[in-house]
């Protein structure tokens, strides 16, 4: 097959590459940049533009069987500040890409959305057809690119398939802005600062090994399935687990700060993945303290670098 990753060099779509390409497919990015944690992959056609210049992102959506849809330009912490750069950097781009896939008489995009974002505070395993309740712009932005998705599903019969990720870490993830609390809590370690935790520690949300969610979506998407996935473990961990589980992987003992919980932030997620389950079977999750520990063993090879 021929993929298209709009968004590629990202941390998810980096994974993505890794297995498209083990599994013999022709993969081409599309992003404003290339990685920023390992040097180009062989064979991979990468296009390097602006998601704004629509001439490139049409002629490279020509041809591709599936088209996935990775960029972003916000996450929770930030979409809040200013709701208008997040409209317009991700809705009104979304609704280019979609624009430019209708033109380019594309068969099947992939979009990929948020697991815990979009269903704001809850409590419980919360399945697909959970009700919506974003706190943050982040959440409202996503939920509604994803009704634009099976819009442009209808109007223009392509195949769409939207996953929904619980909280992905592992190796490529950025550790120094508070992109995801595991890579941030290790960052912390290798600095010797303190671990500040917005909540009580009790909070529990669902934590995904990103080879994992790469796999799991790679099968899902070459499948014939389309609708909304939930990708997740559909296991609970509390922020005082994983600082526990942190402080064996390291061998240390961090000095852990309490603060307030942020507005945007959802406190509780557990996703229900009996969708995925029904068409990947028994899949085998990473164990939670070894994917830290793989994670731990990568951050320490880009400080020596």
């Amino acid at each position: 097959m021929n993929i298209l990753l709009i968004g590629g060099n990202g941390f998810i779509g980096s994974h993505l590459i890794d297995v498209f390409m083990q599994n013999g497919h022709n993969v081409r990015v599309f992003d404003i940049s290339m990685e920023k944690y390992r040097t180009a992959i062989p064979n991979v056609d990468y296009r390097i533009h602006s998601i704004d210049d629509l001439t490139a992102l049409y002629e490279s959506m020509l041809n591709m069987d599936i088209i996935f849809h990775l960029a972003s330009s916000s996450v929770p912490s930030t979409s809040n500040i200013n709701p208008m750069i997040d409209v317009n950097g991700n809705l009104i781009t979304s609704i280019n890409i979609l624009n430019t896939a209708a033109k380019a008489n594309v068969k099947k995009i992939v979009y990929f959305s948020s697991g815990g974002a979009i269903y704001g505070p809850t409590n419980g395993s919360i399945g697909e057809d959970f009700p919506l309740n974003p706190i943050s712009s982040y959440g409202i932005i996503k939920s509604t690119i994803e009704k634009y998705f099976l819009l442009y599903s209808k109007l223009f019969n392509i195949e769409t398939i939207i996953f929904r990720p619980s909280n992905p870490f592992g190796p490529r993830q950025g550790h120094i802005m508070s992109q995801g609390v595991i890579s941030t809590f290790l960052r912390k370690i290798i600095d010797n600062k303190p671990i500040t935790v917005f909540g009580n520690g009790k909070s529990a949300k669902d934590y995904i090994y990103i080879k994992d969610l790469a796999i799991i979506c790679y099968h899902i998407s070459i499948s014939k399935k389309t609708g909304i996935y939930n990708v997740g473990t559909g296991i609970g961990t509390t922020l005082d687990q994983i600082i526990f589980l942190i402080k064996k992987v390291t061998n240390s003992n961090p000095k852990i700060e309490y603060e307030i919980v942020k507005d945007y932030d959802v406190p509780n997620f557990v996703l229900d993945i009996s969708e995925i389950k029904r068409h990947i079977g028994n899949f085998h999750f990473t164990n939670l303290e070894e994917g830290i520990f793989e994670t731990w063993q990568w951050i320490q090879s880009q400080i020596k670098k």
